[in-house]
């Protein structure tokens, strides 16, 4: 091991001990808490994965993609819950089906909780139609009105959730990720994270049906950090590293055809981003920048690769609830 790792090594361990202490030690007036405000806010972000599947015959993966560019969430937040439901519509640009690519829908439903230092979210995701993007690496000589290969039929049902607890009690990831709540002073924590989500591929094609189901399991170490630049500003950059497991299950079906495969991979995960944000009583609103890369390999030491840079931007407002809302979130 060379002298460099030993010693970010060492400061990794010291950095993360420091982390312990401080949550054993809360500050009261770190944190200005939102939690009996109705907060809605709107987000618009370009955070639609691309999807690559491989075979042991081929060095190129098939590239899958959504025909949508710009995803529009809206959410609710109120006590200790956020509500969240995110779609692709098609009056923002890039979302247009056309010939070539197709018609594409998406669409996801999210809770989160907050009790205490834990973060609990749970999600529901749906996506249909897609067109690969690296047609030309199979099919050479297509006509112009057909430049893409298309799964109009292909659907992707994804549920999944995570658990994640904050180590330093004065640091608020409900500022930098929810904006429930706004830091007043300059301090980071690290967050380790354990993620859980079971997915579904499945196509009808002509003679047969194919459907995969991937169980993933990860744990992540994230570390985040709220710089206060002025009273109603701060600059939160953050980064994360992951390791987990993928058991992929795959079977095709039709009337003369009944195959099954099952893969077990070993999964690694990293990224970071860089938020800046601006805060009032009522008005909030800021800007993110994002990288995020999943790699693995199969029992062929084939090694798969998704690495994508996303942009998002958020506006909110905060008002008193109504009063039946209210009457329900006092009873938490």
């Amino acid at each position: 091991m060379s002298y460099n790792s030993i010693y970010f090594s060492g400061l990794f361990i010291v950095l993360f001990s420091h982390q312990i202490i401080l949550a054993q030690n809360k500050d009261s007036a770190a944190i200005i808490s939102y939690a009996d405000k109705m907060q809605i806010k709107l987000n618009v972000d370009s955070h639609l994965e691309n999807y690559y599947v491989s075979n042991n015959e081929s060095e190129t993966d098939l590239n899958l993609a959504l025909n949508n560019d710009l995803r529009l969430t809206l959410l609710l937040d109120y006590k200790i819950f956020s509500l969240s439901y995110s779609f692709t519509p098609d009056f923002l640009p890039g979302n247009h089906g056309d010939e070539n690519k197709g018609e594409s829908s998406y669409s996801d439903f999210s809770v989160s909780l907050y009790p205490g230092q834990f973060v609990q979210e749970l999600t529901y995701q749906r996506m249909k139609g897609f067109y690969v993007v690296n047609t030309a690496d199979f099919v050479a000589n297509l006509p112009e009105d057909s430049a893409y290969l298309l799964f109009p039929d292909l659907k992707r049902t994804f549920y999944g959730g995570s658990t994640a607890y904050i180590l330093n009690s004065d640091f608020s990831i409900e500022n930098l990720v929810y904006q429930r709540e706004w830091q007043r002073y300059s301090t980071g924590s690290f967050v380790p994270r354990f993620n859980y989500s079971y997915a579904e591929f499945s196509n009808d094609f002509e003679d047969f049906k194919g459907k995969e189901k991937d169980f993933d399991f990860s744990l992540d170490l994230n570390y985040y950090y709220n710089w206060v630049l002025a009273e109603r500003f701060n600059l939160s950059p953050y980064a994360y590293g992951g390791l987990g497991t993928r058991i992929q299950n795959y079977r095709q079906s039709g009337d003369k055809l009944n195959e099954k495969e099952s893969n077990t991979y070993f999964t690694q995960e990293y990224g970071g981003g860089l938020q800046l944000g601006y805060n009032t009583d009522k008005f909030l609103m800021g800007a993110r920048v994002s990288y995020k890369s999943l790699n693995y390999k199969n029992a062929s030491d084939l090694r798969i690769q998704n690495d994508s840079w996303y942009g998002l931007f958020f506006i909110g407002y905060r008002l008193d609830p109504p009063e039946n809302l209210k009457r329900i979130g006092d009873q938490f």
